[in-house]
């Protein structure tokens, strides 16, 4: 598992690199976005069966990114949030106080939408996959993966709105759910602006 693992990651950095035309990053196009985040801790149970265990607590989420080439970017991000006191979590249960949430992630995109609407210039549609660090009452690392839509809201693609959700699967996981820092979905919608 772990040898399929480490190909598929450098299978993705080696299309990146050949698949760029001209990066972003030495046409100093650098994109920052700004918004809010959900935080579902389902750990080990079914996201569709007990949508619940939701976290708003100082939702933050900023990130910056530049693009490689047409197609991948590649993006770091913090995000802050938190569980209150007595809330749900996991099949731990609720906590007797509250519980931060901090996360850096990053990630490697790949824009796909000239695919789908190929005449649509303003919105796009992405996929990503990366490692993320993240501390809710103790540490854990996550591989992520997930995806998500931009939509632009002017023609020279400097400013836009962008919805994403994505899956962290942490390396340490409880399939008993008795630790917090365990599996979550992480939703946020973000203003994007080009510096």
């Amino acid at each position: 598992m772990k040898n399929i693992f480490l190909a598929l990651v450098v299978s993705c950095f080696t299309i990146a690199m050949t698949a760029q035309r001209e990066r972003s990053i030495d046409l100093d196009e650098w994109y920052v976005s700004l918004g809010v985040n959900a935080i579902n801790s389902l750990g080990t149970k079914s996201p569709f069966s007990d949508p619940g265990d939701w976290a708003f607590k100082f939702p933050i989420t900023a990130a910056i990114e530049t693009r490689w080439s047409e197609l991948f970017a590649v993006e770091v991000a913090l995000s802050l949030n938190g569980f209150d006191a007595n809330s749900p979590i996991d099949a731990v249960g609720p906590s007797d106080e509250d519980i931060p949430y901090i996360s850096v992630d990053s990630a490697l995109k790949y824009y796909f939408g000239h695919h789908i609407l190929p005449r649509a210039e303003w919105i796009d549609f992405y996929a990503n996959a990366g490692f993320g660090l993240f501390i809710l009452d103790d540490a854990n690392l996550s591989f992520n993966f997930g995806g998500g839509v931009l939509f632009w809201l002017n023609r020279d693609h400097t400013f836009g709105l962008r919805a994403q959700g994505i899956g962290k699967f942490a390396f340490n996981h409880s399939d008993t759910g008795v630790v917090y820092p365990n599996n979550h979905f992480q939703y946020s919608l973000q203003a994007v602006i080009k510096l």
